[in-house]
């Protein structure tokens, strides 16, 4: 049976904290009225394990288009949610659909039964609908957000797939030459003692089979410790810490760096401009903004900008002032706020960058697949080069 965390009020004024357990929200409000208890606040705990599942970014994308072409076509929300839960193929997916649904019968609002699944929507997600909400356009705030979600989506799907290639050839050479390392070298060795006794061993020879060794040694306890280091980076947030030099590191790249900085302006971009579109104040939007870059570093170019706006300045003088932003980029923001239609131009400057990003991309991986080759070749030939070297000179011929 499903768990409410509560904070509520009793007849002596004082607040009480705790658990209720009930089938649903109205349950635990009837059970805690039966207490004499006026509650505060009241959401319902979640396992871990659902904690950390995930709703497919399609899936939300498309429940929030049939949410918007329902509401338009007349059908109340809450019915309109109870269709959606029984056509939703994601168990996950339904059983929040249906969750929502019985908040929304309670009086909540849809934004804040979404709020109280911070684990599940974003604040993209709940600032949009909520602005609709007071705003009376609920539909077209549900369209504008199914927009933004399918076109992340879009582009995200269209960087992985144009990667996996190249990081499939690197996995398997990778693998290939630890595999001949580990496997493959050492049957050589024997064949080499006596010249390595005799001080006559090539010197390709010997940083050959001192890998060889190594590798046959402290394979499995170096994966080992590398996996202990993730899983204590990921647990203790160290990972966090290093986001801030990882995206400065990512950026100053020279092949990698212009991908990078025009997929993050990109996604602030999409986002800023759909906030400001459906209504969302401006420091929120870009709070919210701010954290969809995925960008530490722009992050807090983006916080710094607010901090100006708050004290009267525009937008692009604080981004400009950053480096971070292209000067191509900073012209149209300069535009978009001097002719009052930033959130037109933070759209097309959006397309513009994600297009930009793409070529690049492309650009990027046909010169890395000859380079991976390559490489591979380089170091397969110098495997061949170091296993033959001792033969010509145990023969004689070197």
């Amino acid at each position: 049976m499903p768990q409410f965390r509560y904070l509520a009020v009793n007849s002596a004024g004082a607040r009480l904290p705790g658990t209720v357990q009930a089938a649903s929200r109205a349950e635990a409000l009837q059970s805690l009225a039966g207490r004499n208890l006026t509650p505060l606040s009241l959401s319902e705990q979640r396992s871990l394990q659902l904690r950390r599942q995930r709703i497919s970014p399609s899936a939300l994308a498309a429940s929030f288009g049939l949410l918007s072409d329902q509401l338009e076509t007349g059908v109340p929300l809450l019915r309109a949610l109870q269709v959606l839960s029984q056509q939703s193929a994601d168990p996950l997916l339904r059983n929040t659909l249906v969750a929502i649904a019985a908040e929304i019968a309670d009086g909540s609002s849809l934004a804040a039964a979404l709020a109280a699944r911070p684990e599940l929507f974003s604040q993209l997600d709940i600032s949009m609908i909520q602005a609709g909400e007071e705003g009376g356009f609920l539909e077209e705030s549900l369209r504008r957000l199914a927009a933004v979600r399918e076109r992340q989506e879009e582009i995200r799907s269209r960087i992985i797939s144009a990667s996996a290639y190249p990081l499939l050839l690197a996995v398997v050479a990778a693998l290939v030459v630890t595999g001949m390392l580990i496997f493959f070298v050492p049957q050589f060795e024997p064949l080499f003692a006596s010249l390595r006794e005799a001080g006559r061993l090539p010197w390709p020879t010997t940083v050959l089979l001192t890998l060889s060794d190594l590798l046959k040694t402290w394979s499995l306890p170096l994966a080992l410790l590398l996996a202990a280091i993730a899983m204590t980076l990921r647990t203790r947030g160290l990972l966090t810490r290093l986001a801030r030099p990882r995206d400065r590191l990512l950026m100053n790249l020279k092949a990698v760096g212009p991908v990078v900085r025009s997929v993050a302006i990109a996604r602030f971009c999409r986002v800023l401009g759909s906030l400001l579109q459906n209504g969302v104040p401006m420091i929120r939007s870009l709070a919210i903004a701010g954290q969809a870059t995925g960008n530490q570093i722009l992050k807090e170019t983006i916080s710094a900008a607010s901090d100006s706006i708050c004290s009267g300045r525009n937008l692009s003088g604080p981004l400009a002032a950053s480096g971070c932003f292209p000067p191509d980029v900073l012209e149209m923001l300069s535009v978009g706020e001097q002719s009052n239609r930033l959130p037109a131009v933070l759209l097309k400057l959006a397309d513009k960058l994600e297009a930009r990003a793409q070529q690049r991309l492309d650009v990027l991986l046909r010169l890395l697949e000859p380079a991976l080759m390559l490489v591979m070749a380089v170091i397969v030939g110098f495997m061949v080069i170091a296993l033959l070297m001792p033969v010509f000179e145990g023969s004689g011929l070197a």
